[in-house]
Formats: structure tokens, C-alpha cells, sequence
């Protein structure tokens, strides 16, 4: 069963939420494969050195040198036409909509900013899996510093 989680993030940009999870997601030794378009693809390859320096988040490129072993993989929306090089098991999705094939990872964290285009796509995605068979949807919010699980 894989559970989706849907971040709506309005407090600070998803980027910033990205790195946050990641740390999260690395932590547990799982490895992720993140999905964004190119520019924010280069702003999440900086800010997973430098937004958390107490924390080494390893990544890399998809179709880059030594992708297969790293533990966070970058990816255009494109990249998801193939299994990730490393063998990634959760999948981060960053301002981008949930694509129809999901199959494969065990956990996804959906992130919208208020107002976006990725925002209605993530409204549209809720209601299309809503009592999607193997499958659990969770939706979370700011409040304040912290997140809480709104539905």
C-alpha cells in the first residue's frame, strides 16, 4: 500500500519544505527521488548542501556520474518514465502535478504553494484518488512552525 501525502505549503516555499522532508526522508535510510521543473531543480541541487549545515543530504542528478548510489536523485518531470537509478522508494513531487503512474514507491509527498497551477492539479489529484484502492491520502498545512495533518 502506498500512502500520498499532500503538503499545502504557505508559509514558506516548497523548495525550502523539500529540504526539510528530505532530511526527514534521509534519516530513515529510504531513498527518494525528487521531481521538479529544471529552475527549481537547481535551487533544490544548492539548498540540499546549504539550507540544513549540521546535515549531509548526498544527492545527485538523474542520468549523472554514480546516480545509481545516491540516496536523493534530482529529476525533470520526464525523468519519471523510467524506474529511478536508485531504486528510490519514496517520491517527492515540488510544484509539480501527481502523475498517473505511481507505481512502485511506497510513500509520496505531494508539494503546492498557494495559488499555483501545481495547487489546483493537487485539488484535482485529491478528489481523483479519493477511495483509490491501495492507496492513503493524507492532507497536511502550516500552522505556524509546524505542520498538522488536516484530513
Amino acid at each position: 500500500m502506498a500512502e500520498i501525502g499532500f503538503y499545502h505549503c504557505t508559509r514558506q516555499p516548497a523548495v525550502g519544505v523539500a529540504v526539510r522532508l528530505a532530511d526527514k526522508a534521509f534519516g530513515t535510510g529510504r531513498r527518494m527521488l525528487i521531481v521538479a521543473e529544471p529552475p527549481l531543480l537547481d535551487a533544490l541541487d544548492e539548498r540540499l548542501w546549504t539550507d540544513l549545515p549540521e546535515t549531509f543530504l548526498a544527492h545527485g542528478r538523474q542520468g549523472g556520474p554514480d546516480a545509481a548510489l545516491q540516496p536523493i536523485l534530482l529529476a525533470a518531470p520526464e525523468g519519471l518514465a523510467q524506474a529511478p537509478e536508485n531504486g528510490a522508494t519514496f517520491l517527492m513531487l515540488v510544484s509539480v502535478p501527481l502523475p498517473e503512474r505511481i507505481a512502485g514507491f511506497e510513500r509520496l509527498f505531494l508539494l503546492f504553494e498557494e495559488g499555483s497551477r501545481a495547487h489546483e492539479a493537487a485539488r484535482d489529484s485529491w478528489r481523483r484518488l479519493s477511495g483509490h484502492a491501495g492507496l492513503t491520502r493524507s492532507y497536511w498545512q502550516q500552522k505556524g512552525q509546524r505542520w498538522e495533518r488536516a484530513g
